[in-house]
């Protein structure tokens, strides 16, 4: 009984910060989105989204450092797999899965 309890306990441990389980598959933080949409099939949303980050940049003509801003595309897929579970919003960057929450339970 105790080594059972230990075994659960270092699958509890072992398990990724946020998954995604669809039929027999878990779609994890760092899976490619065809992995994901392979198990998992298409979104019911996509959202196109971005980031701006400033990067700091020498002029040397001027012989200084100026602040530059660029823009990072991402995505938001949205998957809605019905009133029996939650919605899951997986955030992509470059083809791979950065982040996944869970909302409240689908429609």
């Amino acid at each position: 009984m105790r080594n059972l309890v230990l075994l659960g306990c270092l699958l509890l441990v072992a398990a990724p910060a946020q998954a995604l389980r669809c039929g027999n598959s878990v779609i994890s933080e760092g899976d490619s989105t065809l992995r994901l949409k392979q198990f998992c099939g298409e979104p019911a949303q996509i959202e196109q989204r971005q980031d701006r980050l400033a990067v700091e940049r020498y002029d040397p003509a001027r012989q200084h450092y100026y602040t530059d801003y660029v823009t990072e595309p991402y995505e938001i897929w949205t998957y809605n797999f019905g009133p029996r579970r939650f919605i899951n919003r997986i955030e992509v960057r470059d083809g791979v899965i950065k982040h996944i929450t869970t909302g409240g339970y689908g429609y």
